[in-house]
Protein backbone atom coordinates (compact mmCIF):
# COMPACT_ATOMS: atom_id res chain seq x y z
CA UNK A 1 0.00 0.00 0.00
CA UNK A 2 2.77 2.33 0.76
CA UNK A 3 3.78 2.63 -2.76
CA UNK A 4 0.66 4.43 -3.74
CA UNK A 5 -0.11 6.18 -0.48
CA UNK A 6 -0.57 9.68 0.37
CA UNK A 7 0.15 9.69 3.69
CA UNK A 8 3.08 7.42 4.88
CA UNK A 9 4.00 7.56 9.21
CA UNK A 10 7.20 5.48 10.19
CA UNK A 11 8.32 5.26 13.49
CA UNK A 12 6.49 7.80 14.64
CA UNK A 13 7.14 8.72 18.33
CA UNK A 14 6.33 11.54 21.09
CA UNK A 15 6.65 11.73 24.81
CA UNK A 16 4.87 14.85 26.84
CA UNK A 17 6.34 15.34 30.50
CA UNK A 18 8.61 11.43 30.52
CA UNK A 19 4.97 10.21 29.34
CA UNK A 20 5.57 7.76 25.91
CA UNK A 21 2.57 8.36 24.12
CA UNK A 22 2.95 7.60 21.00
CA UNK A 23 5.55 4.28 20.70
CA UNK A 24 6.91 4.01 17.12
CA UNK A 25 3.47 4.13 14.66
CA UNK A 26 3.73 3.28 11.23
CA UNK A 27 0.19 4.56 9.66
CA UNK A 28 -0.71 4.50 5.65
CA UNK A 29 -3.59 6.03 4.29
CA UNK A 30 -4.42 5.86 0.54
CA UNK A 31 -5.79 8.22 -1.94
CA UNK A 32 -9.45 8.11 -2.05
CA UNK A 33 -9.54 6.00 1.60
CA UNK A 34 -11.58 6.76 4.13
CA UNK A 35 -9.45 5.14 7.14
CA UNK A 36 -10.61 4.73 10.81
CA UNK A 37 -8.36 5.20 13.58
CA UNK A 38 -9.78 3.74 16.58
CA UNK A 39 -9.01 3.24 20.56
CA UNK A 40 -9.39 4.22 23.80
CA UNK A 41 -8.87 7.97 25.19
CA UNK A 42 -5.47 8.40 25.80
CA UNK A 43 -4.23 5.64 23.26
CA UNK A 44 -2.30 8.14 21.35
CA UNK A 45 -5.08 8.42 18.56
CA UNK A 46 -5.34 12.66 18.70
CA UNK A 47 -1.87 12.98 18.88
CA UNK A 48 -1.01 11.14 15.94
CA UNK A 49 -3.67 13.46 13.67
CA UNK A 50 -1.57 16.40 15.46
CA UNK A 51 1.19 15.43 14.56
CA UNK A 52 0.31 14.79 10.99
CA UNK A 53 -1.43 17.99 10.99
CA UNK A 54 1.94 19.87 12.47
CA UNK A 55 0.07 20.66 15.26
CA UNK A 56 2.70 18.80 17.08
CA UNK A 57 6.32 17.37 16.52
CA UNK A 58 7.93 14.20 16.45
CA UNK A 59 10.29 13.44 18.43
CA UNK A 60 11.34 10.63 16.74
CA UNK A 61 10.43 8.86 12.70
CA UNK A 62 9.38 10.46 9.61
CA UNK A 63 6.37 11.51 7.47
CA UNK A 64 5.24 11.61 3.55
CA UNK A 65 2.56 13.29 2.36
CA UNK A 66 2.15 13.06 -1.74
CA UNK A 67 5.11 11.47 -1.74
CA UNK A 68 7.49 14.35 -0.66
CA UNK A 69 8.89 14.59 2.90
CA UNK A 70 6.00 16.39 5.43
CA UNK A 71 8.30 19.28 6.50
CA UNK A 72 5.38 21.75 7.42
CA UNK A 73 6.16 24.69 9.71
CA UNK A 74 2.91 24.87 11.51
CA UNK A 75 -0.54 23.87 10.85
CA UNK A 76 -1.29 26.78 8.47
CA UNK A 77 1.43 25.48 6.49
CA UNK A 78 -0.22 21.74 6.23
CA UNK A 79 -3.35 23.21 5.09
CA UNK A 80 -2.08 24.73 2.68
CA UNK A 81 -0.33 21.57 1.26
CA UNK A 82 -3.59 20.37 1.72
CA UNK A 83 -4.01 18.49 5.20
CA UNK A 84 -6.81 19.71 6.95
CA UNK A 85 -8.14 18.94 10.08
CA UNK A 86 -11.52 19.12 11.97
CA UNK A 87 -10.75 18.82 15.88
CA UNK A 88 -12.98 17.30 18.85
CA UNK A 89 -13.11 20.42 20.53
CA UNK A 90 -14.44 23.19 18.28
CA UNK A 91 -12.54 26.57 16.78
CA UNK A 92 -15.02 28.74 15.65
CA UNK A 93 -15.96 32.73 16.70
CA UNK A 94 -19.04 32.92 18.04
CA UNK A 95 -19.82 36.77 16.89
CA UNK A 96 -18.60 36.37 13.26
CA UNK A 97 -20.90 34.36 10.84
CA UNK A 98 -20.48 31.05 8.93
CA UNK A 99 -18.74 32.22 6.05
CA UNK A 100 -16.40 34.69 8.25
CA UNK A 101 -15.53 31.59 10.11
CA UNK A 102 -15.16 29.27 7.16
CA UNK A 103 -13.04 31.39 5.21
CA UNK A 104 -10.95 32.71 8.41
CA UNK A 105 -7.42 33.81 7.63
CA UNK A 106 -8.19 32.95 4.05
CA UNK A 107 -10.30 35.69 2.65
CA UNK A 108 -10.18 36.67 -0.99
CA UNK A 109 -8.11 39.44 -1.82
CA UNK A 110 -10.63 41.67 -3.30
CA UNK A 111 -12.52 44.56 -2.72
CA UNK A 112 -14.91 44.75 0.45
CA UNK A 113 -18.20 44.14 -1.83
CA UNK A 114 -16.68 41.63 -3.79
CA UNK A 115 -14.96 39.67 -1.11
CA UNK A 116 -18.04 39.66 0.57
CA UNK A 117 -19.92 37.95 -1.64
CA UNK A 118 -17.62 35.35 -2.81
CA UNK A 119 -17.43 34.38 1.07
CA UNK A 120 -21.12 34.07 1.26
CA UNK A 121 -21.25 31.84 -2.03
CA UNK A 122 -18.24 29.62 -1.22
CA UNK A 123 -19.09 28.81 2.47
CA UNK A 124 -23.17 28.33 0.97
CA UNK A 125 -21.54 25.75 -1.29
CA UNK A 126 -19.66 23.89 1.46
CA UNK A 127 -22.71 24.11 3.89
CA UNK A 128 -24.75 22.76 1.47
CA UNK A 129 -22.27 19.96 0.45
CA UNK A 130 -22.17 19.39 4.29
CA UNK A 131 -25.81 19.13 4.72
CA UNK A 132 -26.48 21.83 7.46
CA UNK A 133 -29.10 23.99 7.71
CA UNK A 134 -27.28 27.27 8.69
CA UNK A 135 -26.90 29.91 6.05
CA UNK A 136 -23.25 32.03 5.76
CA UNK A 137 -24.70 34.90 7.30
CA UNK A 138 -26.07 32.92 10.38
CA UNK A 139 -23.92 34.04 13.74
CA UNK A 140 -21.98 30.91 15.01
CA UNK A 141 -23.54 32.21 18.49
CA UNK A 142 -27.24 31.73 17.18
CA UNK A 143 -26.20 28.12 16.41
CA UNK A 144 -26.85 24.60 18.47
CA UNK A 145 -23.98 22.62 19.21
CA UNK A 146 -24.99 20.00 16.23
CA UNK A 147 -24.83 23.06 13.80
CA UNK A 148 -21.50 24.21 14.86
CA UNK A 149 -19.72 21.15 14.20
CA UNK A 150 -21.49 21.25 10.16
CA UNK A 151 -19.63 24.37 10.52
CA UNK A 152 -16.56 23.39 11.63
CA UNK A 153 -16.84 20.41 8.72
CA UNK A 154 -17.68 22.58 6.05
CA UNK A 155 -14.75 24.77 6.79
CA UNK A 156 -12.87 21.65 6.12
CA UNK A 157 -14.40 21.33 2.95
CA UNK A 158 -13.62 24.57 1.79
CA UNK A 159 -9.71 24.10 1.91
CA UNK A 160 -9.49 22.57 -1.38
CA UNK A 161 -7.95 19.65 1.00
CA UNK A 162 -6.59 16.27 0.20
CA UNK A 163 -6.74 14.76 3.27
CA UNK A 164 -9.28 15.48 5.76
CA UNK A 165 -8.62 14.37 9.70
CA UNK A 166 -12.15 14.11 11.72
CA UNK A 167 -11.47 14.33 15.40
CA UNK A 168 -15.06 12.79 16.64
CA UNK A 169 -17.25 14.60 14.04
CA UNK A 170 -20.55 13.32 15.05
CA UNK A 171 -20.41 13.32 18.48
CA UNK A 172 -23.31 16.05 18.56
CA UNK A 173 -25.17 15.24 15.85
CA UNK A 174 -28.16 13.46 15.53
CA UNK A 175 -29.04 10.48 13.45
CA UNK A 176 -30.46 12.27 10.24
CA UNK A 177 -27.29 14.59 10.06
CA UNK A 178 -24.57 11.47 10.78
CA UNK A 179 -26.23 10.10 7.30
CA UNK A 180 -25.79 13.25 5.40
CA UNK A 181 -22.69 14.18 6.70
CA UNK A 182 -21.51 10.39 5.76
CA UNK A 183 -23.05 11.03 2.25
CA UNK A 184 -20.31 13.85 2.14
CA UNK A 185 -17.62 11.75 2.73
CA UNK A 186 -18.77 9.68 0.21
CA UNK A 187 -18.81 12.30 -2.27
CA UNK A 188 -14.81 13.21 -1.24
CA UNK A 189 -13.72 9.82 -1.34
CA UNK A 190 -15.33 9.26 -4.90
CA UNK A 191 -13.54 12.98 -5.71
CA UNK A 192 -10.28 11.05 -4.48
CA UNK A 193 -10.40 12.62 -1.08
CA UNK A 194 -8.65 10.93 1.77
CA UNK A 195 -10.57 10.91 5.26
CA UNK A 196 -8.88 9.85 8.83
CA UNK A 197 -12.02 9.08 10.75
CA UNK A 198 -11.56 8.96 15.09
CA UNK A 199 -14.67 8.22 15.86
CA UNK A 200 -15.61 6.05 19.15
CA UNK A 201 -18.99 5.06 17.33
CA UNK A 202 -18.36 1.46 15.91
CA UNK A 203 -21.28 1.21 13.93
CA UNK A 204 -20.45 4.42 12.14
CA UNK A 205 -17.06 2.99 11.66
CA UNK A 206 -17.95 -0.25 9.75
CA UNK A 207 -20.75 2.27 7.99
CA UNK A 208 -18.21 4.16 6.59
CA UNK A 209 -14.48 3.09 6.82
CA UNK A 210 -12.62 0.93 4.07
CA UNK A 211 -9.94 0.31 6.53
CA UNK A 212 -9.17 0.33 10.43
CA UNK A 213 -6.14 0.61 12.79
CA UNK A 214 -6.27 -0.20 16.09
CA UNK A 215 -4.01 2.10 18.77
CA UNK A 216 -3.69 1.23 22.24
CA UNK A 217 -1.16 2.57 24.52
CA UNK A 218 0.58 4.96 22.37
CA UNK A 219 1.01 1.61 19.87
CA UNK A 220 -0.70 0.78 16.56
CA UNK A 221 -1.56 -3.14 17.08
CA UNK A 222 -3.67 -3.49 13.49
CA UNK A 223 -4.81 -2.56 10.68
CA UNK A 224 -7.57 -3.81 9.26
CA UNK A 225 -10.45 -4.03 5.99
CA UNK A 226 -13.21 -3.41 7.71
CA UNK A 227 -15.29 -5.72 5.34
CA UNK A 228 -12.79 -8.61 6.99
CA UNK A 229 -13.38 -7.80 11.03
CA UNK A 230 -15.98 -7.30 13.24
CA UNK A 231 -17.34 -5.06 16.76
CA UNK A 232 -15.83 -7.75 18.70
CA UNK A 233 -12.69 -8.29 16.92
CA UNK A 234 -11.94 -4.34 17.34
CA UNK A 235 -12.79 -3.90 20.80
CA UNK A 236 -10.98 -7.00 21.81
CA UNK A 237 -8.32 -5.38 20.49
CA UNK A 238 -8.93 -1.60 21.74
CA UNK A 239 -9.23 -3.09 25.43
CA UNK A 240 -7.30 -5.72 25.62
CA UNK A 241 -10.52 -7.60 26.82
CA UNK A 242 -14.39 -8.60 25.68
CA UNK A 243 -16.85 -6.29 26.28
CA UNK A 244 -19.74 -8.78 26.20
CA UNK A 245 -20.21 -8.85 30.20
CA UNK A 246 -20.29 -4.87 30.28
CA UNK A 247 -22.75 -4.47 27.11
CA UNK A 248 -25.23 -7.33 28.10
CA UNK A 249 -25.32 -5.71 31.74
CA UNK A 250 -26.23 -1.93 30.13
CA UNK A 251 -28.82 -3.70 27.55
CA UNK A 252 -31.02 -5.25 30.71
CA UNK A 253 -34.61 -5.71 29.94
CA UNK A 254 -36.92 -2.80 30.38
CA UNK A 255 -40.26 -4.31 31.22
CA UNK A 256 -39.52 -4.83 34.87
CA UNK A 257 -38.68 -1.06 35.75
CA UNK A 258 -41.67 0.20 33.07
CA UNK A 259 -44.19 -1.72 35.43
CA UNK A 260 -41.92 -1.12 39.01
CA UNK A 261 -41.85 2.75 38.06
CA UNK A 262 -45.95 3.33 36.47
CA UNK A 263 -47.31 3.55 40.49
CA UNK A 264 -47.37 6.48 42.60
CA UNK A 265 -46.47 10.00 42.37
CA UNK A 266 -44.08 10.85 39.69
CA UNK A 267 -40.86 12.48 41.07
CA UNK A 268 -40.93 14.93 38.52
CA UNK A 269 -43.81 16.61 36.67
CA UNK A 270 -43.75 19.25 33.71
CA UNK A 271 -46.99 20.44 32.65
CA UNK A 272 -47.48 22.46 29.40
CA UNK A 273 -43.88 24.03 29.76
CA UNK A 274 -43.04 26.82 26.94
CA UNK A 275 -39.81 28.74 26.29
CA UNK A 276 -40.24 31.53 23.67
CA UNK A 277 -39.12 30.29 20.20
CA UNK A 278 -37.26 27.40 21.74
CA UNK A 279 -39.91 24.98 23.20
CA UNK A 280 -43.90 24.72 22.82
CA UNK A 281 -45.91 23.14 25.51
CA UNK A 282 -43.86 20.05 26.61
CA UNK A 283 -45.57 18.03 29.15
CA UNK A 284 -43.66 14.72 30.79
CA UNK A 285 -43.16 13.11 33.80
CA UNK A 286 -40.12 10.82 35.59
CA UNK A 287 -40.49 8.56 38.36
CA UNK A 288 -37.94 7.82 41.24
CA UNK A 289 -35.64 5.06 39.90
CA UNK A 290 -36.76 5.62 36.41
CA UNK A 291 -34.72 6.51 33.33
CA UNK A 292 -36.59 8.72 30.52
CA UNK A 293 -34.87 9.34 27.09
CA UNK A 294 -35.08 12.11 24.78
CA UNK A 295 -34.87 11.85 21.51
CA UNK A 296 -34.86 14.38 18.62
CA UNK A 297 -32.55 16.05 15.67
CA UNK A 298 -30.26 19.32 16.84
CA UNK A 299 -32.91 21.76 17.94
CA UNK A 300 -35.72 19.99 18.00
CA UNK A 301 -35.77 21.89 21.79
CA UNK A 302 -34.56 18.91 24.11
CA UNK A 303 -31.73 20.89 25.61
CA UNK A 304 -33.69 23.72 26.02
CA UNK A 305 -36.45 22.20 28.07
CA UNK A 306 -34.20 20.49 30.68
CA UNK A 307 -32.31 23.90 30.83
CA UNK A 308 -35.48 25.58 31.45
CA UNK A 309 -35.69 22.90 34.35
CA UNK A 310 -32.88 24.30 35.84
CA UNK A 311 -33.41 27.95 35.71
CA UNK A 312 -31.32 28.44 32.01
CA UNK A 313 -33.95 29.42 30.07
CA UNK A 314 -36.62 31.49 30.73
CA UNK A 315 -40.08 30.23 30.99
CA UNK A 316 -43.26 32.22 29.89
CA UNK A 317 -45.88 29.34 30.58
CA UNK A 318 -46.64 25.67 32.26
CA UNK A 319 -45.58 24.33 35.28
CA UNK A 320 -42.99 22.16 37.24
CA UNK A 321 -43.27 20.01 40.71
CA UNK A 322 -41.10 18.34 41.99
CA UNK A 323 -41.52 15.60 44.60
CA UNK A 324 -45.27 16.55 44.80
CA UNK A 325 -44.42 20.00 45.59
CA UNK A 326 -44.77 23.41 43.06
CA UNK A 327 -40.97 24.30 41.99
CA UNK A 328 -40.11 27.31 40.02
CA UNK A 329 -36.27 27.41 39.04
CA UNK A 330 -34.65 30.80 39.42
CA UNK A 331 -31.14 29.41 38.52
CA UNK A 332 -29.10 26.54 38.53
CA UNK A 333 -27.11 27.22 42.24
CA UNK A 334 -31.71 27.18 42.99
CA UNK A 335 -32.24 23.84 41.21
CA UNK A 336 -28.94 22.20 42.59
CA UNK A 337 -30.09 22.99 46.49
CA UNK A 338 -33.44 21.70 45.39
CA UNK A 339 -32.11 18.46 44.57
CA UNK A 340 -32.27 18.92 40.43
CA UNK A 341 -29.11 19.06 38.73
CA UNK A 342 -27.43 19.16 34.85
CA UNK A 343 -24.65 17.48 33.57
CA UNK A 344 -24.56 19.82 29.99
CA UNK A 345 -23.79 18.27 26.40
CA UNK A 346 -20.48 20.56 25.81
CA UNK A 347 -17.93 19.71 28.51
CA UNK A 348 -15.39 22.85 27.00
CA UNK A 349 -18.14 25.73 27.55
CA UNK A 350 -20.46 24.53 29.90
CA UNK A 351 -18.93 22.00 32.38
CA UNK A 352 -15.62 22.30 33.22
CA UNK A 353 -12.74 24.64 34.14
CA UNK A 354 -10.39 23.34 31.50
CA UNK A 355 -7.36 25.15 33.43
CA UNK A 356 -8.53 24.28 36.70
CA UNK A 357 -6.83 20.96 38.23
CA UNK A 358 -9.52 17.91 38.47
CA UNK A 359 -9.20 18.22 42.37
CA UNK A 360 -11.04 21.98 41.71
CA UNK A 361 -13.08 20.65 38.75
CA UNK A 362 -15.13 18.24 41.63
CA UNK A 363 -14.65 20.22 44.21
CA UNK A 364 -16.77 22.93 42.37
CA UNK A 365 -20.03 21.68 42.69
CA UNK A 366 -20.04 20.76 46.24
CA UNK A 367 -18.31 24.27 47.49
CA UNK A 368 -21.05 24.56 50.26
CA UNK A 369 -20.07 21.44 51.92
CA UNK A 370 -16.44 21.53 51.02
CA UNK A 371 -16.09 25.16 52.72
CA UNK A 372 -16.74 27.01 56.44
CA UNK A 373 -17.40 30.93 55.21
CA UNK A 374 -14.51 31.40 52.44
CA UNK A 375 -12.28 28.51 53.62
CA UNK A 376 -12.05 25.52 51.75
CA UNK A 377 -11.54 21.92 53.87
CA UNK A 378 -8.34 20.67 51.30
CA UNK A 379 -8.24 17.16 52.80
CA UNK A 380 -12.02 16.97 51.94
CA UNK A 381 -11.55 18.27 48.17
CA UNK A 382 -8.67 15.99 47.95
CA UNK A 383 -10.51 12.51 49.05
CA UNK A 384 -13.46 13.51 47.29
CA UNK A 385 -11.34 14.20 44.12
CA UNK A 386 -9.36 10.65 44.90
CA UNK A 387 -13.61 8.85 44.78
CA UNK A 388 -14.15 10.33 41.27
CA UNK A 389 -11.18 9.82 40.00
CA UNK A 390 -11.01 5.77 41.22
CA UNK A 391 -14.97 5.03 40.51
CA UNK A 392 -14.43 6.56 36.74
CA UNK A 393 -10.93 5.14 36.17
CA UNK A 394 -9.71 8.92 35.29
CA UNK A 395 -6.61 8.93 33.57
CA UNK A 396 -3.85 10.21 34.67
CA UNK A 397 -5.10 10.49 38.21
CA UNK A 398 -3.02 13.08 39.03
CA UNK A 399 -5.18 15.02 41.10
CA UNK A 400 -3.41 18.45 40.07
CA UNK A 401 -3.23 17.98 36.48
CA UNK A 402 -5.48 20.71 34.87
CA UNK A 403 -8.44 19.24 32.93
CA UNK A 404 -7.13 20.63 29.61
CA UNK A 405 -4.71 18.40 29.68
CA UNK A 406 -6.63 15.33 29.57
CA UNK A 407 -8.67 13.14 26.57
CA UNK A 408 -11.82 14.43 25.98
CA UNK A 409 -13.22 11.33 27.29
CA UNK A 410 -11.35 11.51 30.80
CA UNK A 411 -12.47 15.20 30.94
CA UNK A 412 -15.90 14.05 30.00
CA UNK A 413 -15.81 11.43 33.08
CA UNK A 414 -14.90 14.47 35.53
CA UNK A 415 -17.85 16.18 34.46
CA UNK A 416 -20.02 13.54 35.22
CA UNK A 417 -18.26 11.59 38.07
CA UNK A 418 -18.29 15.02 40.37
CA UNK A 419 -22.17 14.95 40.00
CA UNK A 420 -22.62 11.26 41.03
CA UNK A 421 -20.70 11.11 44.02
CA UNK A 422 -23.91 12.92 45.45
CA UNK A 423 -27.85 11.95 45.70
CA UNK A 424 -29.96 14.35 43.87
CA UNK A 425 -33.79 13.72 43.39
CA UNK A 426 -33.71 14.16 40.04
CA UNK A 427 -30.49 13.76 37.35
CA UNK A 428 -30.21 15.18 33.73
CA UNK A 429 -27.46 13.88 31.76
CA UNK A 430 -26.93 15.51 28.03
CA UNK A 431 -25.06 13.37 25.51
CA UNK A 432 -23.49 11.73 28.50
CA UNK A 433 -21.02 9.59 26.66
CA UNK A 434 -20.07 12.14 24.17
CA UNK A 435 -16.43 11.85 22.71
CA UNK A 436 -15.96 8.58 24.89
CA UNK A 437 -14.59 5.04 23.69
CA UNK A 438 -16.89 1.83 24.06
CA UNK A 439 -15.38 0.75 27.06
CA UNK A 440 -15.99 4.17 29.04
CA UNK A 441 -19.49 4.26 27.90
CA UNK A 442 -20.75 1.08 29.47
CA UNK A 443 -19.10 2.11 32.60
CA UNK A 444 -21.12 5.69 32.06
CA UNK A 445 -24.05 3.63 31.55
CA UNK A 446 -23.86 1.32 34.74
CA UNK A 447 -23.49 4.64 36.82
CA UNK A 448 -26.25 6.03 34.99
CA UNK A 449 -28.12 2.95 35.70
CA UNK A 450 -27.00 2.79 39.21
CA UNK A 451 -28.13 6.64 39.92
CA UNK A 452 -31.08 5.74 39.00
CA UNK A 453 -31.73 2.32 40.82
CA UNK A 454 -30.63 4.76 44.22
CA UNK A 455 -34.24 6.65 43.34
CA UNK A 456 -32.85 9.45 41.23
CA UNK A 457 -35.55 10.62 38.73
CA UNK A 458 -33.12 10.13 35.85
CA UNK A 459 -33.32 12.24 32.35
CA UNK A 460 -31.08 10.97 29.43
CA UNK A 461 -30.82 13.24 25.92
CA UNK A 462 -28.56 11.75 23.55
CA UNK A 463 -28.64 11.61 19.78
CA UNK A 464 -27.22 7.96 19.52
CA UNK A 465 -30.03 6.23 20.02
CA UNK A 466 -28.63 3.23 20.76
CA UNK A 467 -27.54 4.48 23.79
CA UNK A 468 -31.39 5.28 24.37
CA UNK A 469 -32.75 2.02 23.51
CA UNK A 470 -29.88 0.41 25.79
CA UNK A 471 -30.96 2.59 29.14
CA UNK A 472 -33.97 4.15 28.92
CA UNK A 473 -37.25 2.99 30.13
CA UNK A 474 -39.48 5.65 28.20
CA UNK A 475 -38.17 7.43 25.44
CA UNK A 476 -39.58 11.39 24.67
CA UNK A 477 -39.39 12.43 21.08
CA UNK A 478 -38.97 15.97 19.97
CA UNK A 479 -39.35 17.56 17.21
CA UNK A 480 -39.68 21.55 16.44
CA UNK A 481 -40.10 22.32 20.42
CA UNK A 482 -42.90 20.09 20.86
CA UNK A 483 -43.04 16.50 22.06
CA UNK A 484 -43.71 13.95 18.94
CA UNK A 485 -44.45 10.56 20.54
CA UNK A 486 -43.98 9.01 24.05
CA UNK A 487 -42.74 5.29 23.13
CA UNK A 488 -42.14 2.01 25.76
CA UNK A 489 -38.85 0.98 25.68
CA UNK A 490 -40.35 -2.80 25.44
CA UNK A 491 -38.77 -4.12 22.24
CA UNK A 492 -38.58 -0.73 20.45
CA UNK A 493 -36.22 -0.38 17.34
CA UNK A 494 -33.47 2.66 16.97
CA UNK A 495 -35.58 3.28 13.39
CA UNK A 496 -39.01 3.05 15.20
CA UNK A 497 -38.03 5.80 17.51
CA UNK A 498 -36.05 7.75 14.45
CA UNK A 499 -39.11 8.08 12.72
CA UNK A 500 -41.14 9.98 14.81
CA UNK A 501 -38.16 12.38 14.49
CA UNK A 502 -38.26 13.45 11.30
Amino acid sequence: MSNGALLVARGVTKSFGGNNVLRGVDFEVAPGEVHALLGENGAGKSTLTKIIASVHQADAGEIEFGGKPATFRDPGSAVEAGISTVYQELNLIPHLDCASNIYLGREPQTAFFERTKELRAGAARALEEIGSRARPTTLVADLSTGERQLVEIAKALATNARLIIMDEPTAALSSGEIDRLHQSINKLRARGISVIYISHKLDEVFRIADRLSIMRDGRLLRTLRTSESNRDEVVALMLGRTLEKEVRQSNATHESGDSLHRSGTPQLTVTGLSVPGKVDSVSLTVHAGEILGMAGLVGAGRTETVRALVGLEKVSSGSITLEGAPYKPRSPRHAIRAGMVLVPEDRKTQGLLLGSSIEDNVALPHLDELSTGTWVHAGTAKRLAQECVEKFDVRPAVLDKATTFLSGGNQQKVMIGRWLLRDYKVVIFDEPSKGVDVGARAGIWRMIRETAAKGAAVIVISSETEELTALADRILVMKAGRVSKELANINLTEDEVMQHAF
